[in-house]
């Protein structure tokens, strides 16, 4: 019998779409978890060769013995660095270079790439960067004296994994074994070094040594992974992260709407069926074996469709993604599934228990009088105990942050919000008068009953808006990172150019077509005094802005001429002679501000300026940056190199000649930096977009179930129009304006909470500059209101076709 009256029902349109969100629930949920899984570990994999390890710990000594020992107990996989700076000679030529000592261990992850291949610095031997050979005269297989110690040249470098992009470090880079350290006799106690213990092993061994750790660092060592360098790699993992969060809050937001939606619809429309039922001796046991037996015939069918369907969701975007896909994806783990299914349950219980209670609790009364409505559970009882159950399940998605907390709960206030909002904006068409017949009954339609308009306002406006959200944060996120690395983004550095050269190089650049970037000088100095007094007895060397006073920066000036290279937060910009404009964070971390005076010394001379203006300076992005910009003159009297920047994809020959007529000047290529970099941004972008796809189909579905509760309403009042006379085109065109009208104002009031909502989210959480978007104001209403004026259009057509408006009528 349940199965008898489970495909009965079944043909209802009300039950299809019931079954449909939740089969579009479970079927987003279960894609976006796999694919998020799935991305999430491709990308860690493919991140951590950008460290060379999975957790990294740096310090500037070493480190005690027993922690290196725990890693063993823990079964993490260990590699040492250290890295320091020293002279080196061939063929009677010196030169500083940067010497990083590896054992044979390195690289843990990604790939040491050499000439020969495959090689790594044996004890006694060591591997060059090629200018170094160009530099001194020298070839592979050649001796080499690096400090104390001579070794053999086996090799070049040609990309370490974790090379980074340290546009000032203009020494070349010569590799050396771990062992030969004492060799050297370059590590002296007050010598400069930095001591990297790379690891590597599983997630849960990781985190039990990161406790062991916990605690125990000193201010100067650091435990961070991929997400936590720093880098732009890591800055834009950790942004893309936060968006597949995002958006499977929003999946999961828009999947409750909709099936609360259509499942209040479905069972208001069964209220007569029950009363008949109980009217003709049905029991309530037996209706409640019903009912049950049909909700779980539902969630049976749900959970089976909508796992296949997310299975071949999620096959679809792999194939899509093939191309920028590690050609080996990992498996996703177990959890998408627990929440997929966990998600059917949870939304059926929240959203079905009220709505079936009162279903079953109908009183036979209500076939004589159809206003007979049982009232269980009331919602002042119902709604704070369902609020409770969604806030423990958001947080055991995204956690304690206050930051994300602070975000969800603007999003559901700004639901109520433009509700209202749309409502006001409806009151104003009161005002106006129409002309159109079709327009003013549209207009009294709504106003008309101001409760059931102002929720689907709030419904409405809830679901563009967080479409529109999403929409626009994908594509700032995508905007952001391919502002960072531009086609035409300069793959080689020049630096160490002195003022009389100038004009030799840009002779040189000319010649062979090639076109520079801005020439920046550069002058080391260090900062000395602030507000007059010493900086470092006012900054400790375990501060975080410690690394500011106890070693030389760099600095530069611009023309006043020239825009800021980066955004100015406070002051006023250009510097003028004796000022200074300064980074926004190191500002913070020195604790000065606008009109404090800062004193640097460098070559033996002493000079003072005033800040005049705090930068937000783009750390992650591939450009020289700088804590100081100075007015131009203001630093004339000081030594002073420039930098600069070219794109050349050409052969080789041309940078021989310019290390050949330039053999001072430090050439540093970071073509596969770029290569590394642009590939992972990439496969984030095509993630995201497939993110967006998913969501976005989801609350299309949440529109129709908005657009079908509203059409029981009206079939009523579509049956007295045409008893009275009215025409089909008179009650099309009303049908359509109705919608439209909803559509316009949900459109408006939705492109207010997205900018609302985007200000909060980007400056807070993406850390991106907000600007107004213009655009959104426009194409939103718009596309609102065509979106609504269709789907309603063309569902109530469907109500006016021949004697179907009377039959559904009498259902």
């Amino acid at each position: 019998m349940i199965w008898n009256w489970f495909w009965r029902e079944w043909r209802s349109p009300s039950l299809l779409i019931v079954w449909l969100s939740l089969t579009l629930a479970v079927a987003c949920v279960l894609a976006l978890g796999n694919i998020s899984d799935r991305m999430e570990q491709a990308l860690s994999q493919q991140s951590r060769d950008f460290i060379s390890a999975d957790r990294v710990l740096t310090s500037s000594r070493p480190v005690a013995e027993e922690w290196l020992q725990q890693a063993e107990k823990d079964q993490l996989t260990l590699s040492r660095q250290l890295s320091f700076m020293t002279m080196a000679y061939a063929n009677d030529v010196p030169l500083l270079s940067a010497i990083k000592a590896v054992d044979l261990n390195y690289p843990l992850y990604g790939s040491l790439e050499t000439a020969p291949a495959n090689i790594k610095p044996e004890a006694g031997t060591v591997l060059v960067d090629p200018r170094l050979l160009a530099l001194m005269n020298t070839k592979v297989g050649d001796s080499i004296d690096v400090g104390d110690g001579t070794f053999r040249i086996a090799g070049e470098v040609v990309q370490e994994p974790d090379a980074g992009f340290h546009p000032f470090q203009t020494a070349p880079r010569i590799l050396i074994n771990y062992a030969d350290i004492d060799k050297t006799g370059a590590v002296q106690p007050g010598s400069r070094l930095t001591y990297r213990y790379l690891f590597s092993g599983s997630e849960q061994n990781l985190t039990r040594y990161g406790d062991f750790l916990a605690g125990k660092l000193s201010p100067d060592q650091r435990w961070f992974g991929a997400e936590q360098s720093g880098t732009a790699v890591g800055k834009s993992l950790e942004r893309a992260q936060n968006f597949l969060l995002l958006s499977a809050i929003l999946t999961l937001l828009l999947s409750v709407a909709a099936v609360a939606v259509s499942m209040s619809h479905y069972c208001r429309s069964r209220y007569n069926l029950i009363a008949v039922l109980k009217t003709l001796g049905a029991g309530r046991k037996s209706l409640r074996k019903l009912i049950i037996g049909q909700w779980l015939s539902v969630l049976t069918l749900a959970a089976l469709a909508g796992c296949s369907l997310g299975l071949l969701f999620e096959r679809v975007l792999l194939i899509l993604l093939s191309p920028i896909l590690p050609k080996v994806m990992p498996q996703p783990g177990l959890w998408p599934w627990f929440w997929s299914i966990g998600a059917l349950v949870f939304i059926s219980l929240m959203v079905g228990l009220r709505p079936y209670k009162q279903l079953l609790a109908t009183r036979p009364l209500r076939v004589l009088r159809k206003d007979t409505i049982s009232d269980v559970w009331p919602l002042k009882v119902y709604l704070p105990a369902m609020l409770l159950v969604v806030l423990c399940l958001l947080t055991a998605l995204v956690g304690f942050n206050s930051m994300w907390w602070g975000a969800l709960l603007g999003i559901l206030a700004l639901a109520l919000l433009l509700g209202a909002l749309g409502w006001c904006s409806l009151l104003l068409l009161r005002r106006v008068t129409l002309k159109s017949l079709a327009l003013r009954l549209a207009v009294n339609r709504l106003l008309r009953q101001p409760w059931i308009t102002t929720s689907q306002l709030s419904a409405f406006s809830f679901s563009f808006m967080l479409l529109a959200l999403l929409f626009v944060l994908r594509g700032e996120l995508l905007s952001r990172w391919q502002q960072q690395i531009p086609p035409d983004s300069p793959n080689y550095f020049v630096m160490n150019i002195t003022k009389q050269q100038l004009p030799d190089l840009q002779n040189f650049f000319d010649e062979h077509h090639i076109k520079p970037g801005e020439f920046y000088p550069i002058i080391r100095v260090r900062l000395t005094e602030i507000n007059q007094q010493q900086a470092t007895e006012r900054v400790k060397e375990n501060d975080p802005a410690g690394e500011a006073v106890n070693r030389e920066l760099n600095l530069t000036w611009l023309s006043g001429e020239k825009a800021s290279p980066n955004e100015v937060t406070a002051g006023v910009w250009p510097p003028k002679a004796g000022e200074v404009s300064i980074d926004q964070g190191l500002a913070e971390r020195l604790g000065v501000s606008i009109g404090d005076t800062l004193a640097f010394t460098g070559d033996t001379q002493r000079f003072e300026a005033t800040i005049s203006s705090l930068r937000r300076v783009d750390w992650e992005s591939l450009k020289p940056n700088f804590y100081f910009i100075f007015p131009e003159g203001g630093l004339d009297n000081l030594p002073q190199t420039y930098l600069t920047s070219f794109r050349y994809q050409e052969n080789g020959v041309v940078l021989v000649q310019l290390n050949r007529q330039f053999p001072t000047l430090s050439l540093m290529d970071i073509g596969n930096i770029l290569k590394q970099i642009t590939t992972v941004f990439q496969q984030v972008g095509r993630a995201l977009e497939a993110m967006v796809a998913l969501v976005i189909a989801c609350g299309t579905l949440l529109l129709f179930a908005q657009v079908q509760v509203g059409m029981r309403q009206r079939r009523q009042e579509l049956v007295v129009y045409r008893t009275l006379g009215a025409g089909k085109r008179l009650l099309r065109n009303t049908l359509w304006s109705e919608f439209a009208l909803l559509g316009l104002a949900a459109g408006v009031t939705a492109a207010l909470g997205a900018e609302i909502s985007l200000w909060w989210l980007q400056y807070k959480v993406f850390e991106f500059p907000w600007q107004p978007n213009y655009m959104m104001w426009i194409l939103l209403p718009v596309i609102s209101a065509a979106l609504l004026s269709l789907c309603g259009g063309w569902l109530g057509v469907s109500l006016l076709k021949g004697q179907a408006l009377y039959r559904r009528y009498q259902e």
